[in-house]
């Protein structure tokens, strides 16, 4: 059995990471594995608030070859799985990762800014081309779907655009369509700039407090990480707190370089993961014979979006 003292302060910090996510509400909870999977595991078992069903699990270990260019191509997969730009969808995405220096919750962060930038370009392309289509309804209905996604904030200026374009009057005035056009860029730059926009929480191992990553502690008093202390994160760096395993690669090298896979190749519950699930559920009077690991078939599907 985990430290009392110690046990307590993890078991805290997953219901405050639990009310965190109740709190703000996401769609998808982004899980990077491997790590973050006991962490899903401590939140299900010790709040009775938490729903495991908007987490989705991203491969993202340092162990993982290429890893950088594994979560590139994972997070625009997956954006491209649940941004609908035609429908008006852009679902709220959060994280949640365990930190020491914080460069691992960094680099996750940096990439998928990256990823986001790169989708929220194409989506000004696609609703641009619309409104510039040689069909007038096409262009009428664009120009609508960008001005909703302001909440009519511009209504009477895209009146104004709508009833230019059901007059042609832009085939004659090249000046006006220009001006007209940048004010349509602007607005669904406005519209776009507060989506999509990821945020984590940061399970912060207080041992390691002042000597974090500076740019980590910038995003943080940007409001873009949730900090939760912790004691000690329990489950860090030991196999047996982790089911999910990840496909070894080249077996010819040591240990201590071997790399992985992104695929997960099969779960491993340990007796002593079990136990500990068992000790978070007698600490907030849980039945302990009723723990499990949840979400194994999510991290399996984790492997779609590769």
């Amino acid at each position: 059995m985990a430290d009392k003292k110690q046990l307590k302060s993890y078991v805290d910090s997953m219901i405050q990471a639990a009310d965190i996510v109740k709190r703000e509400n996401p769609d998808y909870l982004v899980a990077p594995m491997l790590g973050s999977v006991p962490l899903i595991d401590g939140m299900a078992t010790a709040s009775n608030d938490f729903d495991p069903s908007k987490v989705v699990y991203m491969p993202a270990s340092s162990r993982v070859e290429n890893v950088n260019e594994v979560i590139r191509n994972w997070y625009s997969n997956f954006l491209n799985g649940v941004v609908n730009a035609t429908w008006g969808v852009y679902p709220k995405i959060m994280g949640i990762d365990e930190v020491v220096s914080g460069q691992s919750v960094m680099r996750c962060m940096n990439i998928i800014d990256i990823v986001v930038g790169r989708k929220k370009r194409e989506i000004e392309q696609l609703w641009i081309d619309k409104v510039h289509s040689r069909e007038k309804d096409e262009s009428i209905r664009a120009l609508g779907e960008i001005d909703s996604l302001t909440n009519n904030q511009y209504a009477l200026e895209f009146s104004k655009i709508r009833n230019q374009v059901l007059a042609g009057i832009y085939f004659e005035d090249r000046e006006l369509l220009k001006k007209d056009s940048q004010f349509v860029v602007g607005v669904l730059r406005q519209a776009l700039e507060s989506e999509l926009i990821y945020r984590t929480i940061g399970i912060e191992d207080s041992k390691k407090q002042g000597s974090r990553n500076n740019v980590y502690e910038q995003r943080k008093s940007e409001g873009r990480i949730f900090p939760v202390s912790v004691d000690t994160i329990l489950t860090m760096d030991d196999p047996r707190f982790c089911p999910a395993k990840f496909k070894e690669l080249h077996p010819e090298s040591s240990k201590e370089h071997v790399l992985f896979s992104p695929h997960i190749q099969n779960f491993e519950v340990s007796p002593e993961y079990i136990n500990f699930l068992k000790d978070i559920a007698n600490y907030v009077g849980k039945n302990p014979n009723e723990v499990h690991p949840v979400n194994m078939v999510a991290i399996l599907d984790s492997a779609k979006y590769l």
